[in-house]
């Protein structure tokens, strides 16, 4: 497994403790830092403080491959800008929603193989901004009132991208408020502050569980 990282605050978390339970080796590649671009069989695009539609070099190569790699049929899990960049290389626009989510707020989970063992709705990390439109051929897989398009997958499963965090732990999200908590200040009524952040850390256990069951049926697909 491959997992495209975009900032040192934002890394694999619960992903890894997946990996390592399933005994799945994984390698992490620091796009920030211009390390060559290359995906195994499974690939994590994981979050980042960037936006899909910055002109950065790393961001218009990580999206020219994403194209390829989607073309080609090959899994890819998308996670916040990993999903946008997802969406921006199935053509569908990402852009800025003018408004910003963050905190653990719910979510209502649609009908997907991928989502059969997930509760109707749950409880996740959220810390975003922008937002895209459903590429063609997803399917929208979850929603909340501040984002309508929070999820999307292709019907087989093997592309999947989330707005929200189902891998936040404990030590991952004290690394996001300490190093960027500067995101909070903003007019938003879906903002928590970083004291009810922290207090609502209790939703860890279930978000982490539902990443598993959807990653245990994305590795089989």
């Amino acid at each position: 497994m491959t997992i495209w990282q975009h900032v040192p605050f934002e890394n694999e978390a619960a992903i890894g403790e997946w990996a390592r339970m399933r005994n799945i080796p994984y390698r992490i590649i620091r796009c920030w830092e211009n390390e060559p671009l290359e995906a195994d069989d499974l690939l994590i695009v994981l979050g980042g403080s960037m936006s899909a539609y910055d002109d950065l070099d790393f961001i218009q190569n990580e999206i020219e491959f994403l194209r390829r790699r989607i073309c080609e049929g090959g899994k890819t899990f998308g996670i916040c800008l990993g999903a946008q960049l997802i969406a921006s290389a199935m053509g569908a626009p990402v852009y800025s929603s003018q408004t910003r989510e963050a905190g653990w707020h719910d979510i209502e989970i649609s009908a997907h193989p991928l989502t059969l063992n997930l509760a109707p709705k749950m409880s996740v990390f959220h810390w975003h901004g922008d937002t895209f439109d459903l590429p063609e051929g997803t399917l929208r897989i979850a929603s909340n009132d501040a984002f309508k398009n929070q999820a999307f997958a292709t019907p087989d499963g093997r592309i999947i991208a989330t707005q929200f965090h189902f891998e936040t732990t404990q030590e991952s999200m004290n690394g996001l408020l300490n190093a960027d908590s500067a995101y909070l200040d903003f007019d938003s009524p879906f903002i928590d502050n970083a004291d009810t952040i922290r207090a609502e850390a209790y939703h860890i256990p279930s978000a982490n569980k539902a990443l598993f069951d959807l990653l245990d049926w994305w590795n089989k697909v």
